[in-house]
């Protein structure tokens, strides 16, 4: 289109000027021969001149016209240039609001994952604001909870507490710029619990003073008892003469950790690390290209660790030979291998003296491998005694679990009779003999309330209720007495079968207290059944406790774990249409099921549990220290096996017995509300149908009801 325009203007132009040479030609010849037609030679190059005037200005117009819409044109997409513009910048701007409350919500929900707690320090109001929930902690601190002046610290351990008061009030005083902490706080069940403590400055007056601080508690126990049972480890290898390093399997062989004895072991001066070099530093490569091909075998096959002889570059140059034990980690994507290094220069040539070193080295490996199976074997032994259901049945666990904690151990189980005197439950391994039964002031432990050790130097005193012969050698023992609920339930007793250090027996006293400390509560029970049977409190028909007994134990069972921050859930049981069995079949009949249903439940519960006739077929289960969600699991089990009973009458086939349970859980309350909360839980469960577990509503007004359907009777 412009081609064709300039094409159109050159004519134009051409025209123009044709006709103004035309003009100017018959002007002269105008002038030179006929004077009486100059007129029209005049106006001819006049009209030329008109005509070039009138093309032009034509074309200046269409010209200034093309250009007042080209402008048009530009300000136009001027104009919506920028309304885009203003649009884009709109529409960013809600996208970043739009980013900023998902990024808050993206943070609280965070928050609530991650479980952080966020507290808020208000001085002028005196009062702390904590909002989240810690790992285990929804008991004792609520998702929002505010604390007026100390509460707050009240709770802390007392070892902490001290520290982090003065810590805060400096923090607060404006001496610090931030607070930063590590204390213990207690959870649900009174265990204490490591967390850390962030916080800054929000507000400050002029003089320094803080106002208004916020920060954070984040749980941290894991990690802390990680860093305890890494520093215990750590510091077996501080002095002696056993060296540990770690390095990482890669190109670099990098060391990351180093015992503190390694620059003396290894004569280098007192501030040498060999953390940061690589093995090729401190190991000639003869001996490299040996050692790591076995070590990279060991690793792809699978196995824990690998055993080598190996020679160290030592400060004054020389080489010496160690015996290496390493074991494989895996941490953080990364292989690394623990070596555990002792020295064998000395012994080189005499096999034997080596193979002791080793059993040594293997030795103290067993006992980290020990200390870190203890706590498994504790639980474990934990829930098998609280299923025994009477005192063989808990030696067993007792002879089972000691000989895992104390292989070199002999040992014997004490147990409190009703006179106050103590007999033999059982022994295990070869224990000096001792006496079958005993008063509580023969043995030394029992009557100081402590653990009594016995070295056989002559500086210790030795308990009566042993009778060694004559000339026989009595090697070093502990007694350890068993106390729960304020009353002596037994003691353990252990005897060396060695010689031991005095180093050597603290070691084992502090271990076995811990297996003591879970004994007693099983033993506790144990007694208080027995205690119970001998004063003929059972149900003659049932076997269980009767009504009298409930009324009697059951605001002692509350009270008991109302002090250890435990719950306690009841359940009522009532057997599903019980006078259709007395009608049809006969009181006999009725008796048989009431006979095989109470036996039923006191096999199936836990031996602290108790168990009650309430009247006629109505049946009480009392479970300390259950929690309601694990009483409606267990209630259901025992409703299912209760269903599944084949009972017979006079070679007769009996219909299928069901039960209907109300269940309820307190912590604190009384006897007389747990009970009714139960009965009305149990009366619900009938009126759904029968043959199934019902819930009582929470007391915090919450929809807590949880129940377990069966078939309809």
């Amino acid at each position: 289109m412009k081609s064709q325009t300039s094409s159109w203007d050159y004519a134009r132009w051409s025209v123009g000027i044709g006709l103004l040479i035309m003009g100017v030609g018959l002007l002269l010849i105008g002038w030179s021969d006929l004077n009486n037609v100059m007129a029209l030679w005049w106006m001819l190059p006049l009209m030329s001149v008109c005509a070039f005037a009138a093309a032009s200005c034509r074309d200046w117009a269409r010209h200034a016209a093309a250009l007042s819409r080209c402008n048009a044109e530009a300000d136009a997409r001027h104009d919506m240039r920028r309304a885009l513009a203003e649009q884009a910048a709109r529409s960013q701007v809600e996208q970043q609001q739009a980013g900023k409350f998902a990024a808050l919500e993206q943070l609280e929900h965070a928050i609530r994952v991650s479980q952080i707690v966020i507290w808020q320090v208000d001085t002028i109001r005196q009062e702390i604001l904590f909002d989240g929930v810690h790992v285990g902690a929804s008991d004792y601190l609520p998702e929002k909870r505010t604390y007026q002046g100390n509460g707050w610290f009240e709770r802390l351990h007392p070892e902490d507490r001290p520290g982090v008061i003065e810590r805060f009030a400096d923090f607060l005083k404006g001496r610090t710029a931030t607070f930063e902490h590590e204390y213990r706080i207690p959870d649900e069940r009174g265990h204490w619990r490591w967390i850390i403590s962030r916080g800054f400055v929000v507000e400050r007056t002029a003089n320094g003073h803080v106002t208004l601080a916020a920060g954070s508690h984040i749980d941290i126990h894991l990690r802390k008892q990680a860093q305890l049972t890494l520093h215990q480890e750590r510091s077996l290898f501080d002095v002696g003469p056993v060296a540990v390093i770690r390095y990482v399997l890669d190109d670099t062989r990098r060391i990351d950790f180093a015992s503190k004895n390694v620059a003396k072991l290894w004569r280098y001066p007192r501030n040498w690390t060999v953390v940061g070099k690589s093995t090729s530093d401190m190991v000639p490569e003869e001996d490299l290209a040996v050692t790591r091909p076995a070590i990279m075998k060991a690793l792809s096959e699978g196995r824990n660790g690998v055993e080598r002889q190996v020679r160290l570059r030592m400060g004054d140059g020389s080489l010496q030979w160690f015996l290496m034990r390493g074991v494989f980690e895996h941490e953080e994507g990364k292989v690394f291998l623990r070596a555990y290094l002792i020295s064998i220069a000395d012994h080189k040539a005499v096999e034997v003296q080596a193979h002791q070193h080793r059993a040594r080295l293997e030795q103290l490996i067993a006992q980290l491998n020990d200390a870190q199976a203890d706590g498994v074997t504790l639980q474990d032994s934990s829930d098998l005694l609280n299923t025994a259901a009477n005192y063989e049945e808990a030696f067993k666990v007792v002879r089972q679990a000691a000989s895992r904690l104390f292989p070199l151990w002999h040992g014997s189980l004490s147990a409190t009779r009703d006179d106050g005197s103590l007999w033999q439950v059982g022994q295990w391994g070869e224990p000096p003999p001792l006496a079958e039964t005993f008063r509580l002031d023969q043995c030394w432990g029992l009557r100081r309330g402590r653990a009594h050790s016995y070295m056989g130097n002559g500086m210790h005193l030795c308990c009566e209720h042993l009778h060694a012969p004559l000339g026989f050698k009595l090697l070093p023992y502990l007694c350890l007495p068993m106390a729960a609920n304020g009353e002596t339930v037994g003691a353990l007793h252990l005897f060396a079968a060695e010689e031991l250090s005095t180093q050597e027996l603290a070691e084992v006293e502090s271990r076995a207290e811990r297996f003591a400390e879970t004994l007693k509560m099983a033993l506790s029970n144990l007694r208080l059944r027995n205690s119970l049977s001998d004063r003929a409190t059972r149900d003659g028909l049932t076997g269980l406790y009767n009504r009298r007994l409930l009324d009697q134990r059951l605001p002692i069972e509350i009270t008991r774990c109302a002090q250890q921050q435990m719950p306690v859930s009841l359940a009522m049981i009532d057997i599903d249409h019980f006078k259709r069995f007395n009608d049809t079949w006969g009181h006999e009949a009725g008796d048989l099921v009431l006979q095989t249903v109470g036996h039923l439940l006191m096999d199936k519960t836990r031996v602290y549990d108790l168990a009650f006739r309430y009247g006629g077929e109505e049946l009480v289960l009392v479970m300390p220290g259950c929690r309601l969600d694990d009483a409606l699991i267990k209630l259901d089990q025992i409703r299912h096996d209760i269903e599944a009973l084949s009972l017979s009458f006079r070679a007769e086939a009996l219909p299928t017995v069901t039960v209907s349970m109300g269940v309820a859980e307190t912590t604190g309350g009384s006897p007389e509300t747990l009970l009714r909360r139960a009965d009305e839980a149990l009366y619900q469960a009938k009126r759904l149908g029968r043959n199934r577990v019902h819930a009582a509503e929470a007391r915090q007004n919450k929809a807590s009801e949880a129940h377990m359907e069966g078939s309809q009777a």
